[in-house]
């Protein structure tokens, strides 16, 4: 698809559900600018349609490329079929296919020679992770946010926690604060979730993760403490420094706004990506300048278990804040990592029958892809697997 207009709608459909209705009217208006547009979304209406896709994505390495082959050999065939009239308004199932087609395009860039196929029974298929959320208020009460409308969730001192268009927010109320409450907001495996805190800040956490913060700051400073991947876009204060504990085991000082913090217990590094402004990063509870790195835009301090921090200068932004976008970005991403990262997101436990392959991938995946669509594209890859109720067995 050469619009990417186009493609960042059906992202965006895949990632909410849902569409604009100037989304909407982009989708229509592309759909009748050509007979081809049409036929697109109905050429790639089934699995075996997109792996002849897939093939010749993986022989040509461009997708546009591999696309127009497609589509002529498609035509060559005579199998165009008219597209249903049902589809200008109720185009979903195609359109989540021509994501898939048109996103699911990482391999290995080691040779990998193809496996012969086996005959498997299908096993039940996982979706993918969605929104939601569990909130702990402070009085040890528990709140599970996945499926809330909007409203009132919860009065707190100073502040009361409302749900407005699946995000948690919190609301001053204009009462003085004598006794400051904490809130805890945990994501489970496959689920994410946003916040705005009462400061104004936004935060976004990624699966396996959680935030513990006031609900109404007060003070001085303005501490949250976090674990697992958290983006945030720190609303700024003069007066009240920005302060985030990483599991005990770092401290940031925000100096500035946009960043990102990936601090997994399971991960050889803790990460803090800057995008915009400025953070200092230090390891422990240290509050010395002399022992921590302060960030310019698009570097990366990662920060080992003995303490020790490397500062990368040039860190790939893109593949750093791919989750917030609705992506996986495996570029340069051994298949360890990978698996890592699926197992938060699916909900999964990944076994390895004959150890870790040595393998390294590079691309793209839209995250709501279910799991069994994830694994046809690492058997064309060469990397067999099966799955047994969650969990997803490395063969080779």
């Amino acid at each position: 698809m050469q619009d990417t207009r186009i493609r960042d709608i059906l992202y965006r459909y895949l990632r909410e559900g849902t569409l604009s209705p100037g989304d909407q009217d982009l989708l229509n208006q592309w759909m009748d600018k050509s007979e081809d547009n049409r036929n697109l979304l109905n050429q790639l209406s089934d699995e075996e349609q997109w792996q002849e896709y897939f093939s010749l994505r993986m022989n040509t390495g461009k997708t546009d490329r591999a696309f127009e082959r497609f589509v002529s050999a498609r035509n060559q065939k005579a199998v165009v079929r008219s597209m249903p009239a049902r589809w200008k308004w109720g185009w979903a199932a195609a359109a989540i296919l021509v994501v898939f087609a048109s996103s699911v395009y990482f391999f290995l860039d080691k040779a990998v020679e193809p496996s012969a196929p086996a005959l498997v029974q299908q096993p039940a298929d996982i979706a993918p992770g969605m929104e939601g959320a569990i909130l702990t208020l402070a009085d040890g009460s528990t709140v599970v946010l996945d499926s809330l409308g909007n409203g009132i969730v919860a009065a707190q001192i100073g502040a009361q926690a409302v749900i407005r268009n699946g995000e948690l927010m919190y609301e001053a109320t204009g009462e003085p604060v004598e006794k400051i409450s904490y809130n805890t907001l945990h994501t489970p495996k496959g689920r994410q979730f946003a916040l705005t805190l009462s400061d104004g800040t936004k935060v976004w956490l990624n699966a396996a993760s959680s935030i513990r913060y006031p609900a109404n700051f007060a003070g001085k400073e303005r501490w949250v403490d976090i674990t697992g991947e958290v983006y945030f876009e720190v609303a700024a204060s003069s007066q009240a420094p920005f302060r985030i504990n990483v599991d005990g085991r770092a401290m940031i000082d925000v100096l500035g706004t946009d960043f990102n913090v990936n601090a997994y217990a399971n991960e050889a590094y803790i990460r803090t990506t800057l995008i915009n402004g400025a953070v200092r990063v230090a390891a422990g509870q240290s509050t010395r300048a002399s022992e921590a790195v302060v960030l310019k835009p698009g570097q990366q301090a990662q920060l080992s278990t003995d303490g020790g921090i490397k500062l990368v200068k040039d860190a790939d932004i893109e593949k750093v804040i791919a989750w917030k976008d609705g992506l996986f970005n495996f570029d340069g991403a051994t298949l360890e990592e990978v698996m890592k990262q699926l197992e938060r997101w699916y909900d999964i436990e990944v076994i390895y029958e004959q150890g870790v392959p040595d393998k390294k991938l590079i691309g793209k995946m839209t995250r709501g892809l279910t799991l069994n669509g994830l694994m046809i594209g690492l058997k064309e890859l060469g990397i067999r697997t099966r799955l047994e109720g969650r969990q997803l067995i490395v063969e080779h």
